[in-house]
């Protein structure tokens, strides 16, 4: 999810009605302005579904009907002050999202001579400590923050936090295109329909005939389009002999993605579905780079994982390059990172064009199919790796930045990386002791905060690298 695709944010409070007797007048109207103060914070990056400040069991149970009717990608738990955990419990009862506990205390020094009311007050502590041991009971997985209203630093570390939670969701239920199996050989892409089951994934398998009807019933009027849409995007055309077909191609993906609603796809050029089809005989790469921008990431090789490495990187960031570290440089530290002809055009730096060309590495039957090669925009990223593991899956990542892209001709996405951790020696060994893919996706930014998130969120193993 990106800052145009705003996640959907169940926000449950409370409030405990034992303490009205104790209190002063007006205490429940400034917990319901505090209520309010919290939906229009979330408000500011999120679609907010309010389910209320609970103040019994009962309206837990109508809270949790609020929340399945809205669907939400995350549920908030914001206290206004203590109060019993089983109001919210119930609100959350057989929601399969995931959850951030937000202690929001507003005040920034205790009084001197502080008495039980005023301590009563600034008491959210208490019922996030409460809710947070029932859901640890229950093994359900979750996310805290500390954060007051009125801190900009705070509201930001929730902000990320909360994203990162939702961002899990987008693969709950989900719906994946594998386009030919993994490359013979590459054990480390494999992915099995159990292995996708634990994270919440199908996949849709499209068979060579398949392909190849959505192939042959593209009209030529929207080839035409297609291709002029590329010099409109402001991309610097090479032409190729295999322009046309490699538009054909880029359709029908689009045309199946859309018709399985897949959130990810992948692909295995060198095989008989692509390169060795008489019927299609070229690479995918522009295809492949064109889901891509439209939201739908694309990886090669049948590595699905990888896919939805990505899914999770444009989830967070915005952006999600495929590509692989190739090689650490003993001189500068710096790690080539690169893609074969496709990628994420998020990624390029607008001081150079977006190169389409033919992919002349990777000929087929029918010709080199067309591709695209840019510099990477320099810049914070972070490069994530999700592989399944006994039991479970693995997300491995290392912070870093984009410091230079050099190699015009190498055709392809490149740009040289720098560990946040160490030179590329060092760091490229960590990285490789972690049993990441040897495809990454790299995501926008530094993303500390959000990947042990995200993993929690998952369910899964992370390891920084």
């Amino acid at each position: 999810m990106t800052e145009t695709t705003r996640p959907r944010v169940g926000l449950v409070s409370c409030y405990f009605t034992l303490f009205d007797d104790q209190m002063p007048a007006g205490f429940r109207q400034e917990r319901e302005a505090v209520h309010r103060c919290y939906v229009d914070l979330l408000g500011l990056h999120f679609d907010v579904v309010d389910a209320g400040m609970l103040t019994s069991d009962a309206e837990g149970e109508s809270a949790n009907g609020i929340l399945r009717a809205g669907r939400p990608d995350v549920v908030v738990y914001a206290p206004t002050m203590a109060a019993p955990p089983s109001y919210a419990a119930r609100a959350l009862a057989g929601l399969d999202v995931p959850t951030v506990i937000w202690n929001g205390p507003t005040i920034d020094r205790l009084p001197d001579g502080l008495t039980q009311s005023q301590a009563t007050v600034n008491s959210s502590q208490v019922a996030a400590v409460m809710l947070a041991n029932a859901l640890v009971r229950e093994r359900r997985a979750f996310a805290t923050v500390t954060a007051s209203p009125d801190d900009p630093e705070g509201i930001e570390l929730l902000t990320r936090t909360v994203r990162a939670a939702a961002v899990a969701s987008t693969l709950r239920g989900a719906a994946v295109l594998r386009v030919g199996s993994w490359f013979p050989g590459y054990l480390d892409v494999e992915s099995t329909t159990s292995e996708l089951a634990r994270l919440g994934v199908t996949e849709r398998a499209l068979t060579v005939p398949e392909l190849n009807d959505a192939f042959a019933a593209v009209a030529a009027d929207r080839i035409d389009l297609g291709l002029a849409g590329l010099t409109g995007r402001g991309w610097t055309r090479r032409k190729g002999p295999a322009d046309e077909r490699s538009m054909r191609l880029a359709l029908a993906l689009a045309d199946v993605a859309h018709e399985t609603k897949a959130v990810a796809a992948t692909v295995n050029c060198h095989s008989d579905v692509l390169r060795w089809n008489p019927a299609i005989g070229i690479t995918a790469c522009l295809g492949a780079s064109l889901l891509t921008a439209g939201g739908v990431p694309v990886s090669c090789t049948g590595d699905l994982p990888t896919a939805l490495a990505l899914v999770l990187a444009r989830g967070l960031s915005g952006r999600a390059l495929y590509c692989e570290f190739y090689t650490p440089e003993r001189e500068t530290g710096l790690m080539l990172l690169a893609a074969g002809g496709e990628g994420d055009p998020a990624w390029a730096d607008p001081a150079y064009p977006v190169v389409v060309e033919p992919n002349d590495h990777y000929p087929g039957d029918q010709g080199a199919g067309t591709s695209i090669s840019f510099r990477l925009e320099p810049g914070p990223a972070t490069a994530l790796s999700l592989s399944p593991v006994e039991g479970t899956w693995r997300l491995a990542w290392a912070t870093g930045e984009i410091v230079e892209a050099r190699y015009e001709s190498m055709g392809g996405p490149n740009g040289m990386f720098r560990f946040d951790s160490g030179s590329a020696f060092e760091a490229g060994a960590r990285w490789i002791a972690s049993g990441a893919t040897h495809h990454n996706a790299l995501a926008a930014g530094r993303l500390d905060v959000e990947i042990p998130v995200l993993a929690r969120a998952l369910g899964i193993e992370e390891e920084r690298v």
